[in-house]
């Protein structure tokens, strides 16, 4: 039941993202079940790629699919990242999408891959992004998210970007915290 919710509600975010030629990037739970062993969400969590006109088109648009917001401050801020959370009031279903501003946060969405969500494509964040976004949050269900991303994929993984957005981020000793424990040995380059 939850899943055909959570399916349908995406469907519909994603059609119209793309009616109003918005980009939305999945990444949270739904990008970690793809990359690592899945687990439980009740949500949708995004980056958009936007500006502020095409938010003035786009948020009276979800209203009309059964989307609430807050109308009197629809953007918000966490860590200092602007964000809107959408609310589906028939499904009791959150959508959190955030808007990407920085130069890391527009990288998201250009390294975004196009993967088929039952048979719907969508753009899944990268495995390197997602790591890096967990790190960055702290808490430990991500910390965890970020530990079964890097060992499930380890092979696949492009360290040298990892470390290079880590270190910009402030995060490079979570992660070498992780590579470590973890036991996964990095090449040395020279």
């Amino acid at each position: 039941m939850l899943s055909d919710i959570l399916t349908r509600s995406l469907k519909t975010l994603v059609t119209l993202c793309r009616k109003k030629e918005i980009r939305v990037v999945l990444m949270g739970g739904i990008a970690t079940s793809f990359y690592a062993r899945p687990r439980a969400t009740y949500d949708i969590d995004g980056i958009i790629d936007s500006e502020k006109h095409d938010l003035d088109k786009f948020l009276p648009a979800v209203t009309k699919l059964g989307f609430g917001y807050d109308e009197k401050k629809p953007v918000k801020f966490i860590h200092g990242l602007p964000f809107i959370t959408l609310f589906h009031k028939k499904h009791k279903l959150y959508v959190d999408l955030f808007i990407a501003e920085t130069v890391f946060q527009k990288g998201i969405v250009k390294r975004a891959r196009r993967i088929k969500f039952g048979k719907m494509p969508v753009d899944i964040i990268s495995r390197e992004d997602l790591i890096l976004l967990k790190l960055q949050t702290g808490r430990e269900k991500d910390t965890e998210d970020a530990r079964n991303i890097i060992a499930e994929n380890s092979a696949k993984l492009d360290f040298a970007y990892l470390g290079k957005w880590a270190n910009w981020l402030g995060v490079k000793a979570f992660l070498n915290d992780e590579i470590k424990s973890l036991g996964i040995k990095l090449k040395k380059h020279r």
